[in-house]
């Protein structure tokens, strides 16, 4: 099984996936940004991450953790119980959606856009945006994590999502930032992390 990486890219949630499940990778490392080098991703657009797992291939980071997940068997990353799956899928669209969209408009700003050519108004909207979504997420008391007593997939993605919001600069709560301590304190993320990183 290989895996299409680049550094502090999506590729990291699924190398994180696969660290919590146990499963045996071998990551290949895209040059997003030199045209001319030797390793392309085999996605149709060039992008990662991407999966080549013997005659599969899966583009789209999501549909790429639900696969290993199902694969593996693994219950707890994305449950087989429909309740406790609704849960997990909820989040998931949250953070895929709700959250990741303002968040990355703004990254993308911060990081690619020369900033005598950024948008102030835009920037503004987006920090608006993205900080009025985080102030919409709830912690449950009685739950461990996210979704439940389980750590899943919604918490590798929302917590994701959350580390690049705090890269942009936006207000983070305690309660919030406690969460995304934890979930990076995670010996299948800090092993991620470094692969990723290769």
């Amino acid at each position: 099984m290989k895996i299409y990486t680049y550094p502090k890219s999506r590729s990291l949630r699924v190398l994180w996936a696969l660290e919590e499940i146990g499963a045996t990778y071998d990551t290949s490392r895209v040059e997003l940004f030199d045209p001319t080098s030797d390793v392309k991703s085999p996605h149709p657009f060039g992008k990662v991450p991407f999966l080549v797992d013997g005659k599969i291939s899966i583009s789209e980071t999501l549909a790429i953790c639900i696969y290993l997940c199902e694969k593996h068997q693994n219950g707890t990353l994305y449950p087989a119980n429909p309740e406790e799956k609704a849960s997990v899928n909820a989040w998931l669209s949250f953070s895929l959606t709700d959250l990741e969209a303002p968040v990355w408009s703004l990254l993308k700003q911060n990081v690619f856009i020369p900033e005598n050519q950024r948008s102030t108004g835009l920037m503004n909207s987006l920090r608006d945006e993205a900080t009025e979504v985080i102030s919409r997420i709830r912690f449950n008391p009685s739950h461990t994590w996210i979704a439940g007593d389980n750590f899943t997939l919604a918490d590798i993605f929302l917590s994701h999502s959350l580390l690049w919001a705090k890269l942009c600069g936006l207000e983070i709560g305690k309660e919030t930032d406690s969460y995304i301590t934890r979930a990076m304190s995670r010996p299948a993320f800090v092993k991620a992390q470094e692969m990723n990183n290769i």
